[in-house]
């Protein structure tokens, strides 16, 4: 009896011992969230913690956790949850049928083409190399989509985070302006008779007028090497293969709605290539383009409201909050959602593409938006960003040192701090508590 009692208190003790170290775990976590509500930078804001451990199956902390937010590029989150469904390991960048004479071309909305990004070029090569006429399907009867994401800030329309969304994107529908030997360089060339003032633009900033491409340089000095100017998509529907067939120095034809029967997918970069840039710099093009794209696949046309409206109803009808989702960017500030949301699509993404395929593509502490901050972070981090003016967000996920798995997602609304880096401190703070304590 007494060695079984003996065995007894130490079981006892052990069992005090864990719960002790859970409540100070707690304990910690809950004054790392008091600090983090606290903090000046957030004073008069509107705040969601979610935190999951997915490891032990129990929430570890929550506030305002089903309160609705705007996430900003954390809608990034979706887009790369729908284009790894929907876009399968290699972008669709054309649809092609062919005659005896004729080479018939349908653009699928991709992203990569003629981009400085993406060296591969199967679409160019072909059609340098056809002896065929070409002929390019500019549109399509079914598509839906205006050239600007809903609830788009109409006066950003010149700044190089919002370029105009396109079923046949190239040069990442902006003009890149570059300083070539202490001239000015621009690419694509052809945009050169459209420009005022080329000879004093050298370190200048540039911009366009809101209709039409007429670019001019501003008053303002601009010393950076490389800077850029989205051109207007929608005042001419052919200026795509205006700009393919001066860049190729070769004669291509257009057609508007024109059905291609029997014809072949061409594919291009790897999907998950071009989310890895995607995410690490927050480029908003490429999200809005994986939309447009990944509805071509599920609905046969690009027409972003019905997609939405039909993942809504499906992959993402199971969430434990309605959300309003309004583009593929999180450029709309009539994106809202929830941190809770944002947990249930991070399990589900992992569970359905696997967990080192998403980490893969998510940034990591130094890289990317996340350069300067979660360096020498106690665990693994994975996650994404999120800013628009007076919104901050990151959601995503933390291996610990303890070999736990936690999805989280923090998202502030309203900040009125002068800049988001304190902000961004405060969550990082309290973030590290939440990895060292579990």
């Amino acid at each position: 009896m007494a060695k079984g009692f003996r065995k007894g208190v130490v079981h006892s003790s052990h069992f005090i011992s864990i719960l002790f170290c859970c409540v100070l775990s707690a304990c910690s976590i809950q004054k790392a969230q008091k600090t983090l509500l606290h903090t000046d930078a957030l004073k008069g804001a509107h705040i969601g913690i979610a935190v999951y451990n997915d490891t032990k199956q129990q929430w570890i902390d929550q506030y305002q956790s089903d309160h609705y937010f705007t996430p900003a590029s954390n809608t990034k989150i979706l887009a790369t949850y729908v284009a790894l469904k929907y876009l399968g390991d290699s972008l669709s960048g054309f649809k092609m049928a062919e005659n005896a004479d004729t080479l018939f071309l349908t653009p699928l909305g991709d992203p990569s083409f003629l981009h400085p990004d993406f060296t591969y070029q199967p679409v160019v090569d072909l059609i340098k190399n056809s002896k065929k006429q070409i002929v390019i399907n500019v549109a399509e009867s079914d598509d839906h989509f205006e050239s600007m994401g809903n609830g788009w800030a109409w006066n950003d329309y010149a700044e190089d985070y919002q370029p105009q969304r396109s079923r046949m994107p190239i040069y990442g529908n902006v003009v890149h302006f570059y300083q070539n030997n202490g001239r000015l360089g621009i690419q694509p060339f052809y945009f050169f008779q459209d420009m005022i003032d080329v000879a004093s633009g050298y370190q200048k900033n540039w911009t366009r007028n809101p209709s039409g491409n007429v670019f001019y340089n501003t008053a303002k000095q601009n010393t950076a090497p490389y800077f850029q100017v989205p051109f207007d998509t929608y005042a001419q529907p052919q200026l795509p293969v205006a700009l393919l067939g001066d860049t190729l120095k070769k004669e291509i034809h257009s057609v508007v709605y024109s059905y291609l029967l029997n014809s072949k997918i061409i594919k291009t970069v790897p999907t998950d290539s071009l989310l890895k840039i995607m995410m690490r710099r927050s480029d908003n093009f490429f999200a809005e383009q994986v939309l447009l794209m990944a509805s071509e696949q599920l609905l046969g046309k690009m027409d972003d409201a019905a997609f939405i409206d039909t993942v809504l109803k499906t992959d993402f009808a199971s969430l434990p909050q309605k959300m309003r989702w309004a583009d593929g960017s999180g450029l709309s500030r009539y994106n809202l959602n929830t941190p809770e949301n944002y947990i249930a699509i991070l399990k589900q993404m992992q569970d359905q593409f696997g967990q080192a395929r998403v980490a893969n593509i998510f940034e990591t502490g130094g890289v990317g938006t996340l350069s300067s901050y979660y360096k020498d972070f106690p665990g693994e981090l994975h996650a994404k960003t999120g800013s628009l003016g007076n919104q901050i967000a990151l959601s995503g996920f933390i291996f610990t040192q303890k070999n736990q798995k936690l999805y989280f997602s923090v998202l502030v609304s309203n900040h009125m701090s002068p800049t988001s880096a304190a902000v961004r401190k405060a969550v990082e703070a309290y973030l590290r508590t939440v990895a060292s304590k579990n």
